[in-house]
């Protein structure tokens, strides 16, 4: 038995029409977005959270009832700031374009168990939601680290939980 440690973890921002069935996302429609993953900085939020619930009893149930209702998630990025904010080929200033207008539909996809370096292939299990994003903050590090910034995400609805990765 062996723990899973960093770094083996890839996120992918996938616009909203970029895949077609979220159950079903194929390795074309994932590695066709951009893989943000070395400009995140470690502490992201990125998870489902609990469920809105009903606890409406009807009257032959005999102890309370709890039914879950609608699915809910989270996410926040914070990224590095590029030095060179003109760099085409920095991976920071993908990222400050993905997110610099607001109110961005996308897929956030998330892959577990495999370094950021390797595409996404049928059979690997990834996770998927679809946020919204708000207006990005800027972060000065001061003496304490670098500039970023900060990406709120809102629910738009859809999230899959762990689902494989189909072929073509």
């Amino acid at each position: 038995m062996q723990k899973m440690l960093n770094p083996n973890t890839t996120i992918w921002v996938v616009p909203e029409s970029g895949i077609v069935n979220p159950d079903a996302p194929t390795a074309a429609e994932i590695n066709a977005g951009e893989n943000v993953s070395c400009a995140i900085v470690r502490g992201y939020t990125l998870n489902p959270t609990d469920s809105d619930t009903d606890d409406s009893a009807s009257i032959c149930d005999s102890g309370n009832v709890e039914n879950r209702l609608y699915d809910n998630y989270e996410g926040e990025f914070t990224f590095f700031r590029d030095a060179d904010v003109a760099d085409a080929e920095s991976v920071y200033n993908l990222a400050r374009d993905l997110f610099e207008k607001p109110d961005q539909r996308v897929w956030i996809v998330r892959r577990l168990g495999k370094k950021n370096t390797q595409p996404a292939v049928a059979g690997d299990k990834v996770e998927l939601y679809l946020f919204s994003n708000d207006h990005m903050r800027s972060v000065d590090g001061g003496d304490a680290g670098p500039i970023q910034f900060t990406v709120p995400l809102l629910q738009q609805g859809n999230y899959t939980g762990y689902v494989p990765v189909a072929g073509a």
